[in-house]
C-alpha cells in the first residue's frame, strides 16, 4: 500500500505542472523573446510568405546565432540564395553579406523593405 501511495504524489505533480503553464504567443518575427521569434520564422519560411523578406534580413544581424542561423535558412528557401552568409561568424564578417543583402532587396519589386 506505501508503495502505491509514493507514486500518486509524483503524478499528481507531474498533472499539476502541465496545468499550470501559461498560454504561448503566436509566432512573430519581431517578438524580442527568441523561441517566439524563431517560430515566427520557420513559420514565415513554410507559408513562403515572401513579405517576411526585409524582416528576415534584419534577424541576420541579430545577437542570437540560434535566430540568425533560422533567418539564414528561411531565407535561403525563400529567395534561393545566402549571399555567403553564415550565421556563426562575428559581427564584423557578416557585414558583406548583410549589405548584399540588402542590395538584393532593394532590387526586388514584389518585396518592399520597411517603411517603404
Amino acid at each position: 500500500m506505501s508503495q502505491k501511495r509514493g507514486l500518486v504524489w509524483p503524478l499528481i505533480w507531474a498533472m499539476a505542472s502541465l496545468s499550470c503553464t501559461a498560454p504561448q504567443p503566436p509566432p512573430n518575427i519581431k517578438d524580442p523573446e527568441a523561441a517566439i521569434k524563431i517560430a515566427g520564422i520557420k513559420q514565415a519560411a513554410e507559408k513562403k510568405d515572401r513579405s517576411s523578406i526585409p524582416a528576415l534580413i534584419a534577424e541576420l544581424d541579430s545577437d542570437d546565432p540560434a535566430v540568425r542561423f533560422f533567418a539564414i535558412e528561411a531565407l535561403e528557401k525563400l529567395a534561393g540564395e545566402r549571399f555567403g552568409y553564415d550565421y556563426y561568424l562575428d559581427e564584423e564578417q557578416r557585414k558583406p553579406s548583410i549589405a548584399k543583402w540588402q542590395e538584393w532587396l532593394g532590387r526586388q519589386k514584389d518585396v518592399q523593405a520597411p517603411g517603404k
